[in-house]
């Protein structure tokens, strides 16, 4: 529009952009367990299946070299096809180190 003040000499073209600088993200702790890296008792963590998703907060790890051993506290159902659980239930996984694993996630 000629005439408009408020473009009038800018170019409509926007200028090169000078790069953010990309952060960093630290050093995250890692648990003991070499298997479960992420998961550490007390904290949250998402278990699921192909029938069932929970937020569950895990109460003990006792894996060793042969197995892994987690006992969980379910705390938020998100998928319960075969309705096997009920809020606050306490129940334990357990299966021999390096079967396949389970689907069991550090909750961020």
């Amino acid at each position: 529009m000629a005439g408009c003040k408020s473009c009038s000499g800018r170019s409509h073209l926007a200028g090169p952009r000078q790069p953010r600088a990309v952060e960093k993200l630290g050093n995250c702790e890692l648990s003991s367990n070499p298997r479960y890296p992420r998961i550490f008792v007390g904290k949250q963590a998402i278990y699921s299946d192909e029938n069932t998703q929970l937020i569950v907060t895990v109460i003990s790890d006792e894996s060793d070299e042969k197995q892994d051993k987690f006992t969980l506290k379910l705390t938020t159902i998100l998928k319960d096809l075969l309705e096997n659980y009920s809020d606050g239930d306490q129940f334990q996984i357990d299966q021999i180190a390096g079967e396949h694993r389970w689907k069991l996630h550090a909750l961020i």
